[in-house]
């Protein structure tokens, strides 16, 4: 199930003033799904010091469950452990992935990107993706309730195959660093990202061409 987040027009008018261009984000979250965008860079976190991510505090390169501070590894299902060279095919991810409880994850990205797709096990509400552009600005937050509400089959919290999303997320201003961060429920454990450099999807762009061109009209008349 897709769900599009919508451009108000609050946000369009904050597009079109100046200073930091804030993101919309296109989210889809599939059971047992792979990355939507073809050719995107991978990383499975399977070596010691992936390139991309920097931890701080409580997060950490982990495998399998610690039950004393409640982190349990994705669940794969469907296509997901295939697309990534990854095992089992279904059940618990044996390999490294990363568990963040009271820390934060960094995601760095050498040129800005567009599009982020990660295995999001056991997707709580409360956990949280910070999108950063190049100058260090916020542009935008994606919360795991925004992910539950765009697959009603998803079972929040669940540490089985319904909890599990493959998550994508398309932004309309590029990003540069994503902050992975988890404050109350016990921990956000992610895997096997995808990333690329995108155009968004043409329905954006024309909801935002009208935007800017009622903004314009309205400027006229007030004159």
């Amino acid at each position: 199930m897709k769900k599009y987040l919508s451009i108000s027009i609050a946000s369009i008018l904050a597009l079109s003033a100046p200073g930091v261009a804030k993101a919309q984000f296109y989210i889809t979250a599939d059971i047992g799904g792979v990355p939507t965008v073809s050719g995107a860079s991978l990383e499975n976190f399977n070596e010691a010091t992936p390139s991309i991510l920097t931890l701080s505090g409580y997060a950490y390169l982990v495998t399998g469950a610690n039950y004393g501070v409640a982190y349990v590894p994705p669940c794969f299902s469907g296509s997901t452990a295939a697309f990534f060279g990854e095992s089992p095919a279904n059940g618990w991810d044996s390999s490294q992935y990363v568990a963040v409880y009271g820390g934060s994850a960094t995601l760095s990205f050498s040129a800005p990107q567009n599009y982020l797709g990660l295995l999001w096990g056991s997707v709580g509400a409360s956990e949280c993706l910070t999108f950063y552009d190049s100058a260090n600005n916020v542009i935008g937050t994606v919360l795991g309730a925004d992910v539950l509400a765009s697959n009603t089959s998803l079972v929040g919290g669940d540490w089985g195959q319904n909890g599990t999303s493959y998550v994508n997320i398309t932004s309309t201003t590029a990003f540069s660093r994503v902050v992975v961060t988890e404050t109350v429920t016990p921990s956000f454990e992610f895997d096997d990202v995808a990333y690329a450099q995108v155009v968004p999807e043409p329905a954006s762009l024309l909801l935002l061409i009208f935007g800017m061109f009622g903004i314009t009209l309205l400027r006229r008349r007030q004159r």
